[in-house]
C-alpha cells in the first residue's frame, strides 16, 4: 500500500506517496502538512527557521497571538471558522474564536483509503467553537493531490463562518506567482511599503510584470484579498529548478482568494524570513466578525446543513 509511517521532528508521521508525488504530515499536530514535493523535486513547502513543530494544546488557547507566537512552524494546515481571533457573530452567550482558528489545534479522529494505486487520508474533527463536524480527505493520484472538505451541522441554531486554506511555501528570488484572469487586490494590511495602504485597491500584480516575481531584495510584507477568476487557478513557478506548482477550484465553490506575501518583512520572533501563502478562501477579509458585518459576503450554515468543496493541487515539471 502506498503509504508508511515515519517521523517529522521526532513526531510520529504519516507518508503519502505514489510513482510521482510525496506528502509527509503529523496527524497529532493539527492534521499539518509538512512536506510536499515531486518525489524527486523540490520541497515546496516553508519550514519556520524559529519555531519547531510541536503538539498543540487540545483546548483552543486563549492567548490572541497563540498560533503566530508558539505554533506557526510551517507546512500546511486549515483555518476554520475564522483567521483572526474574534468573538463569533450572533453567539449567546459569547463565544471566542482563536487565532487561526480552530483546526490547528483540534482533537482530529484519522483513517486511511488505500489501494495498489491512491490513498486517501481522512480526517475529521468534532468542532468546539462552532456546532459542527469539519473532514478533509487527502487524495494522491498520479501529479495530483485532492483535497475534498465536508462540513456539516450538528446543532440547532445557524452560524457564520469561512474557510481559509492556510499553506505556506518555501519561495526565492525569482519564484514567478501567475493568477490568470486576475486584475485586481485589495490591501488587507502591510508592512514596509509607503505606496500600499490597508483598504486601497490596487491592480495585480503588484509588480506590473504578467506575473509577480518574488524580488531579490524585499523588505516589505502585504496580506491582500482577491476575487476568484473563474478559472479559479493559482501557479507557481521555481524557474531555478525547472519545477511547477498550481492550485485549481472551482470558483462558484471557493470564490475568494487571500495572499500573504511576506517578502522579508515580518516575524513575530528572529530575523524576518521570506514565504507566501496562496489561499483559497470561502470570504474575505478573514477576521469573521468583519466578514460577517458586510452583506452576503460569510457563508451560514443552517441547522441539518453541509457544505462540500475541492481544492486540487498538482506539482510537475516546466516545458521551458
Amino acid at each position: 500500500m502506498p503509504y508508511r509511517q515515519t517521523t517529522v521532528a521526532g513526531l510520529p508521521a504519516l507518508s503519502l506517496y505514489n510513482d510521482d508525488l510525496e506528502l509527509l504530515a503529523v496527524p497529532s499536530a493539527g492534521a499539518r502538512i509538512t512536506h510536499l514535493r515531486r518525489r524527486r523535486g523540490r520541497e515546496w513547502l516553508w519550514r519556520n527557521p524559529v519555531l519547531p513543530l510541536a503538539v498543540p494544546p487540545i483546548e483552543p488557547p486563549t492567548s490572541p497571538t497563540a498560533y503566530v507566537d508558539r505554533y506557526d512552524s510551517g507546512g500546511w494546515d486549515e483555518c476554520f471558522p475564522t483567521v483572526g481571533p474574534c468573538p463569533l457573530p450572533g453567539a449567546d452567550p459569547a463565544v471566542a474564536l482563536p487565532d487561526h482558528g480552530e483546526l490547528w489545534c483540534a482533537e482530529w479522529q484519522h483513517d486511511l483509503l488505500a489501494n495498489a494505486e491512491v490513498t486517501t487520508w481522512r480526517s475529521v474533527t468534532q468542532c468546539r467553537t462552532v456546532p459542527a463536524e469539519f473532514q478533509r480527505e487527502v487524495t494522491l493520484d498520479g501529479e495530483a493531490i485532492q483535497f475534498d472538505y465536508r462540513l456539516r451541522s450538528k446543532g440547532a441554531v445557524p452560524f457564520p463562518y469561512l474557510w481559509v486554506a492556510h499553506p505556506l511555501f518555501a519561495i526565492q528570488p525569482g519564484t514567478l506567482l501567475e493568477l490568470p484572469g486576475v486584475s485586481r487586490a485589495r490591501v488587507g494590511a502591510v508592512r514596509g511599503r509607503h505606496d500600499l495602504r490597508p483598504g486601497d485597491e490596487v491592480a495585480w500584480p503588484l509588480d506590473g510584470g504578467l506575473g509577480f516575481t518574488v524580488p531579490a531584495i524585499g523588505g516589505w510584507a502585504a496580506l491582500l484579498y482577491l476575487e476568484s477568476a473563474s478559472e479559479g487557478l493559482a501557479r507557481l513557478t521555481d524557474p531555478a529548478r525547472g519545477e511547477i506548482l498550481e492550485l485549481h477550484w472551482d470558483a462558484t465553490d471557493i470564490p475568494f482568494l487571500t495572499l500573504w506575501m511576506n517578502m522579508g518583512g515580518w516575524a513575530p520572533a528572529g530575523d524576518p524570513y521570506v514565504n507566501l501563502a496562496v489561499e483559497p478562501s470561502l470570504a474575505t477579509p478573514t477576521q469573521l466578525d468583519e466578514a460577517a458585518a458586510i452583506p452576503g459576503m460569510a457563508p451560514i450554515l443552517p441547522p441539518k446543513g453541509e457544505r462540500a468543496w475541492r481544492l486540487t493541487v498538482t506539482l510537475r515539471e516546466t516545458n521551458f
